[in-house]
């Protein structure tokens, strides 16, 4: 193909409208999921992948030297529902935090447009959750407390704990042989 046939093509490409429509897409996702991390006190050292998404940003703290794997949620509420990670809390992929939750008991009707429960979520400091975690509004997990890989976490959680299972539940203390 001729070099002029090739800049004929690349310009038929960029001016489609499906073209374009990506590129909003992309551009809409990008600003959605990051804008109110901009809100969020974020303390020093802090490694956040592109894909974390955060939602009420200035209810959002994040501890000295977290780290945040790809694909996180953090959810604060809308209206006082606060999120607090400890320093050096780890997240790994996928983990979703919430501070919020659908008041499904205040009557019939569609959940969205029942009120809401808020509640404070605290992580602690040197704690991981491990891969696809879920921690539920309310829940305080201790310093130094390690989560396993798809546990639901609906309740507290005492420092220096290994917790896993849904509902997650303490199996035993770090640094205790298994």
């Amino acid at each position: 193909m001729s070099d002029g046939r090739q800049a004929s093509s690349a310009a038929r490409r960029v001016l489609r409208p499906r073209t374009w429509r990506r590129w909003a897409r992309l551009a809409n996702f990008a600003g959605y999921d990051g804008a109110e991390l901009d809100d969020a006190t974020i303390g020093a050292g802090v490694r956040l992948s592109p894909t974390v998404s955060v939602r009420n940003g200035s209810r959002v703290t994040i501890g000295a030297g977290s780290h945040i794997g790809q694909g996180s949620c953090l959810w604060a509420g809308d209206a006082s529902g606060s999120i607090t990670l400890g320093d050096h809390a780890l997240l790994g992929p996928d983990v979703f935090i919430t501070a919020s939750n659908y008041d499904f008991d205040a009557g019939p009707g569609p959940v969205m447009d029942l009120p809401k429960r808020e509640a404070d979520v605290v992580i602690g400091a040197n704690t991981w959750l491990g891969t696809r975690v879920v921690v539920l509004p309310g829940v305080t997990i201790g310093d130094g407390t390690i989560v396993a890989a798809g546990a639901v976490v609906t309740r507290d959680l005492p420092p220096d704990s290994v917790a896993a299972g849904v509902p997650a539940t303490v199996v035993r203390r770090r640094g205790a042989s298994s």
